[in-house]
């Protein structure tokens, strides 16, 4: 953060600059300063715009300036995103690219260029300058190879201890996806220190390549699956040094930043028009023997900061495939916060179904109604009865604290229940009296219709071509390129069991780890 613009208490923190651009001498006029806590509207109409410009070709509101923190209480752990949304009649350029009116806002990066008519551009500068050294020389390298289909940039959009997550864009359209990449050597190296400190009893050859392959489990699982509440997959290219993975970029933060957003907690309707899509898409994934295993507000993505906005379930990296609807599980996977009793009483054997997906929800509900973890102790329904007991009595008594209506509160309990044979499962959930009742079932049916009407979640049509391919580059340093497109594959799935959490832009810099 710059000394010359302190935090503003109203206006959050100073993040970044637009101002006047001349695309012919590149000289800039008229800043004003971008704070995390205010929008701005640029257009013709100063009444509604905090940006005004005088041009008749601009709208009187063209553009929307927004800017993400997805933790408010730690802002430095991932730098503010800045988005602009183009609301014009005539059309804004972003780097020379059409967003189109109405879509998906676009992450603004320093240096961009937002041309508003042949007369108004605008170059956005930010507060954030490191961007400096992002990528190996390796990866430089095989970035070349896709660089006709994708380009990925130095807006770093998250952190973990085997790679990052960038902000990249595909080539022809200037449609932005999050690129996750995993660093393959950054994990052999890891793997041999540990075989070095005897810490490691398997030979590092077979550990490192049954950690590739859950790294790649993600791809697989996220391939099978199209829904629109359910992160898009677009693209995975794998060398032997790295994987990059493209995924569909949501532009408003995820369920935590949210919260925050809206002062700690939210109103039993609001509430409930979230957590309805999310088991319309944890219904969807039990329906196709997929389960999800670390449900937590960190991995619910929103679409847009507007009520009944579409909401996207993220991050499979824990996620697995069964074979039966009953299929039993042994792995240790998640967040403990939002783990099922049954999830961390694994080791003494008997295993958990997808039952536990539904406690998950029920402590992610609990988070949304009171702002707070349903239990002092994120481990309480483990230990005791007593202990039952007593954790119960104080989510009751945080729900009625939070004045929840009985209806939601009858929701949390049925989820958080114990006795998995009494816990709801996903179909009763989603015919549960909060979502069903007549004063309001009809109302969510149809704000959820529009909510999925963008059409930004559409997939392609699946094809018949086969899943993998191998592109080669003329580089001689450069490896063979395996890519995995959204496209139909006949070659059998495989599920793994054993649990690892794969880099995502909210996982990489929460507090709280999933178990390993």
């Amino acid at each position: 953060m710059s000394l010359s613009h302190p935090i503003i208490f109203n206006s959050g923190i100073y993040v970044g600059t637009i101002c006047r651009w001349n695309p012919t001498t590149g000289d800039t006029s008229h800043p004003m300063a971008i704070y995390s806590r205010k929008e701005i509207y640029v257009g013709r109409d100063p009444r509604r715009c905090q940006y005004a410009v005088e041009d008749p070709f601009v709208s009187n509101k063209h553009l929307w300036i927004y800017t993400v923190i997805f933790d408010q209480e730690n802002p430095g752990e991932v730098a503010p995103l800045v988005y602009a949304q183009d609301i014009s009649m005539n059309g804004t350029l972003w780097n020379g690219y059409r967003m189109g009116n109405g879509r998906s806002s676009f992450l603004l990066s320093d240096g961009d260029i937002l041309r508003l008519s042949d007369t108004v551009y605008l170059k956005y500068n930010s507060e954030d300058h490191s961007q400096a050294k992002c990528f190996t020389a390796r990866q430089a390298v095989e970035m070349r190879a896709f660089a006709n289909d994708y380009i990925v940039t130095r807006q770093k959009l998250g952190s973990g201890s085997y790679g990052q997550v960038f902000m990249a864009f595909k080539r022809n359209t200037g449609q932005q996806f999050a690129c996750k990449i995993v660093d393959l050597l950054a994990v052999k190296r890891k793997l041999e220190r540990l075989k070095e400190a005897k810490i490691l009893d398997k030979p590092v050859k077979q550990v490192f390549r049954e950690k590739v392959e859950l790294y790649l489990r993600e791809a697989t699982i996220l391939q099978r699956l199209q829904h629109p509440n359910i992160i898009g997959l677009e693209r995975v290219i794998k060398s032997d040094s790295t994987i990059y993975m493209f995924q569909d970029l949501v532009t408003a933060g995820d369920l935590f930043s949210y919260i925050q957003y809206k002062g700690g907690n939210l109103p039993d309707i609001e509430a409930a028009v979230i957590v309805r899509q999310v088991v319309i898409a944890l219904e969807f994934l039990h329906d196709q023997n997929v389960v999800h295993r670390d449900l937590k507000p960190d991995n619910i993505l929103m679409t847009s900061r507007a009520d009944g906005c579409r909401v996207v379930l993220t991050d499979f990296g824990c996620a697995t495939l069964i074979d039966t609807d009953s299929a039993r599980m042994s792995s240790m996977v998640g967040t403990m916060e939002f783990c099922a009793p049954e999830v961390a009483k694994v080791g003494e054997g008997g295993g958990y179904t997808k039952a536990a997906d539904l406690w998950s929800l029920g402590a992610l509900t609990a988070v949304l109604l009171t702002g707070e973890s349903p239990f002092d102790d994120m481990r309480w329904g483990c230990i005791t009865n007593e202990g039952k007991v007593t954790g119960l009595m104080t989510l009751k008594a945080r729900l009625k604290r939070n004045k929840v209506g009985e209806r939601a509160q009858d929701f949390v309990l049925r989820l958080l229940e114990h006795i998995v044979a009494k816990r709801m499962d996903v179909k009763e959930a989603l015919q549960h009296a909060w979502f069903t009742n007549p004063s309001h079932s009809a109302d969510f049916e149809a704000l959820y219709k529009r909510s999925i009407r963008d059409g930004r979640h559409a997939r392609r049509a699946p094809s018949r071509h086969e899943l993998f391919h191998l592109i080669s580059t003329t580089d001689p340093t450069a490896v063979k390129l395996m890519v995995l497109n959204r496209k139909y594959s006949r070659r059998k799935q495989v599920a793994f069991t054993t649990g690892i959490t794969a880099l995502s832009p909210r996982d990489l810099t929460r507090k709280k780890k999933p178990v390993q």
